[in-house]
């Protein structure tokens, strides 16, 4: 799939944990996340029209094909393409089944003028921590092969490297290593991208960039070591991919929390 020119940059919006219901009236913590995340939607995209939007798990909280459906009339409403990858609250196979007929692929890897986006399952079926399987690993194997655009970013859902909070980090993804030894030597492997935090977060491991992206409906309190929301409203992720190979990223966040929000674990 080559989408651009080849001389132009690229502007993407990445959203994530979307929670969304089979029913549009669905909360999480009290929050309409499917008004949150149309919310997001709205003012990313009237700011800057994105040439695609990627979306990196969690995109629906009780795994029902309702919930899939809401978010590809979302997509399509933009007018931009989109690709999603699965979260540990996903149901992987509906979620395949239901986006990839709304053409938004889930696996794999697409190719973007100078640039090819990664995409990896992180999911381990019935667990809130990830793992990327022998196959995933492959799918990464085969998009590093020299046939590659001069230029790639890998997106997943979960966290490959510790960030500061001891919850968050006891479900992250177990074997980070695995991923990073085979991109931390590649030159041409701008960053990497994920969710699951629903915080903003940003480091560096040598020459890569590591980010993390709000989510659309609640933010986990940064730093904490048991659950904790924050006060910080729905977000998304900008992110610029020069030409040239440059990488530069800023989050944004709502002007205002939506109406309902409640402090409470017990829903999530």
């Amino acid at each position: 799939m080559d989408t651009a020119n080849p001389g132009a940059d690229l502007h993407l919006l990445q959203i994530s944990d979307c929670h969304l219901y089979a029913d549009p009236e669905g909360t999480l913590l009290g929050l309409n996340t499917l008004d949150s995340m149309r919310q997001v939607l709205e003012e990313a995209c009237y700011h800057r029209s994105p040439d695609f939007i990627m979306v990196t798990g969690d995109l629906v909280h009780d795994g029902s094909r309702a919930g899939y459906q809401s978010l590809a009339r979302a997509l399509e409403k933009t007018g931009c393409p989109g690709g999603a990858i699965p979260g540990n609250h996903d149901h992987a196979l509906t979620m395949q089944n239901t986006l990839e007929r709304h053409g938004i692929p889930t696996s794999g890897h697409i190719d973007m003028g100078n640039w090819r986006l990664v995409l990896l399952n992180s999911q381990v079926p019935g667990k809130e921590h990830g793992h990327l399987s022998g196959h995933e690993l492959a799918v990464l194997d085969r998009a590093l092969q020299d046939d590659a655009p001069p230029y790639l970013l890998i997106f997943l859902h979960h966290q490959p490297v510790p960030i500061g909070s001891r919850w968050l980090d006891n479900i992250g993804l177990d074997n980070g290593e695995e991923l990073f030894s085979r991109v931390q030597d590649d030159f041409r492997v701008k960053g990497v991208c994920w969710g699951h935090v629903h915080q903003s977060w940003e480091g560096r491991l040598g020459h890569l960039k590591l980010l993390a992206t709000p989510s659309t409906c609640i933010q986990f309190s940064p730093g904490q070591a048991g659950f904790g929301v924050d006060a910080a409203p729905p977000g998304w992720r900008d992110i610029t991919l020069g030409a040239d190979g440059e990488l530069l990223s800023q989050t944004h966040h709502l002007p205002h929390m939506p109406q309902g929000l409640i402090a409470d674990s017990a829903g999530y």
